[in-house]
Formats: C-alpha cells, sequence, structure tokens
C-alpha cells in the first residue's frame, strides 16, 4: 500500500490551453471574442507562467470497503459520498485521493487587476486560473491511468466534494490522508481550499472500473465548471 503521495510539477506551458477556451467559457464562439478581448488574452497568456506554481499529488490506497449504496470506508475513514459517486466506484479494488493547485499567484495578480481598475483582465485571469487547475488535473489524472494499465487496470471518472451529493465537508476526511499543507494547500473552517485555484477528490481503480462521460444530467450542481467544459473537451 502507498503511504506518501505522489508529487506531479507542470509548467504553464506543459498545458494545451488557449484563450479560444476562455472565450467560449465567456459566451463567445472560439475567435469571435470583441476588441480588445483577444489582446488582453494575448498578454495574459504571455505572463501567466511567471504567476502560477502548479502541482498536486495521488495518493493510492487499497483497504476499502462499501458499506452501502452511499458510502465506501477506505483506510479506516467512512466517507458519505452519495449514490451517484459511490455507485460509480463500485468496481473498485483501489482508490486514489487527489490534491493539485495553480498556486496562489494567479488569484493574486486577479486581485491586482482588479484593484487596478482592470476588472476584465481580473475576470479572465479568475477564469484562466480555473482552467489551469483542471487542465493540470487532466494530466496529472492521464498520468495515473497510463501507470494503472500498466498493472492492467483502469480508472474512473474524478469527483471531488461538493459535486454530485458529496458534501464539501468530507474534505477534511480526504485532507487527513496528505501530510499538512501539502503543495500548500490548506482548508478553512468551513472547508473551503486556500489557494482558491485548487482541486481535491477521489478516482476509482479496477480491472472492472469504467471511466463515463460527464453525469451532469443527474448531478444535482447546477453552476459547475465541468458543465460548461464538456463541449471543450470533446
Amino acid at each position: 500500500m502507498q503511504t506518501e503521495p505522489k508529487l506531479y510539477r507542470y509548467s504553464f506551458r506543459d498545458l494545451p490551453l488557449k484563450p479560444g477556451w476562455l472565450e467560449i467559457l465567456m459566451g463567445y464562439s472560439e475567435g469571435g471574442a470583441p476588441d480588445p478581448i483577444p489582446d488582453i488574452m494575448a498578454g495574459i497568456f504571455a505572463e501567466a507562467p511567471g504567476h502560477t506554481n502548479i502541482q498536486g499529488g495521488i495518493i493510492v490506497l487499497d483497504t476499502l470497503e462499501f458499506l452501502d449504496r452511499s458510502s465506501i470506508i477506505v483506510d479506516g475513514l467512512d466517507f458519505n459520498s452519495g449514490r451517484i459517486i459511490t455507485g460509480s466506484l463500485r468496481n473498485s479494488e483501489k482508490i486514489a485521493f487527489f490534491l493539485l493547485t495553480a498556486g496562489v499567484g494567479i488569484e493574486t495578480w486577479s486581485r491586482e487587476m482588479n484593484r487596478n481598475g482592470d476588472p476584465m483582465s481580473g475576470y479572465i485571469i479568475d477564469l484562466l486560473g480555473s482552467e489551469i487547475v483542471e487542465c493540470a488535473m487532466d494530466l496529472m489524472q492521464a498520468e495515473l491511468e497510463v501507470e494503472m494499465e500498466d498493472m492492467g487496470l483502469h480508472i474512473s471518472n474524478r469527483y471531488s466534494p461538493g459535486h454530485c451529493g458529496w458534501h464539501v465537508n468530507e474534505q477534511k476526511k480526504l485532507f487527513s490522508l496528505f501530510p499538512e499543507n501539502y503543495c500548500g494547500i490548506s482548508l478553512t473552517e468551513s472547508s473551503l481550499m486556500i489557494p482558491i485555484k485548487s482541486v481535491s477528490g477521489i478516482i476509482g481503480i479496477g480491472g472492472k472500473v469504467k471511466k463515463m462521460g460527464h453525469l451532469c444530467q443527474v448531478c444535482d450542481v447546477e453552476k459547475c465548471l465541468y458543465r460548461d467544459r464538456k463541449h471543450l473537451l470533446v
């Protein structure tokens, strides 16, 4: 059984990001944003490498038990992950827990732009920060998938507290599996992550595990980045 998280680091240039994605998320067609938005985005993309510290970790555990349709015990911790997530993990032989952050720099940069009277740049930087986290998490998940395939295993979708009926307070249990302040990520009393541009969650692993499309039609979270990102990932 793995006892320490495996560390992953990425640079901004490692990510398959492009301004057109942000245009779509802002409600425009790719390449269809009006001036001066394209020039603003170009400047932000040029400066972004100096404002990010993208890193994360994965710990894989194999001591698990499914109690009922809504919860799973992993390494002695009872995760009330809800029916959607628990059902998706049902065939797992191992469970991977993950943390990842874009670093505090991107949100600091966004706030500075807002304070300096440039809310458009502040908004675009904030949106970019969210995409950095998701794209980096895509890369980290892909590396895990290759590693598991070499062992004859498959992985599930990734799921995070606060989605698909999994209460955000469960982050406290998840964080207890990692060293304190791992990758500079911490939790507030209300279980929100600092830096804000961070993500945590769970991935199932097993010979009979399957990765599916986003389950937006059965999820109860209406305002979710995944709903907006689905068409970017086709």
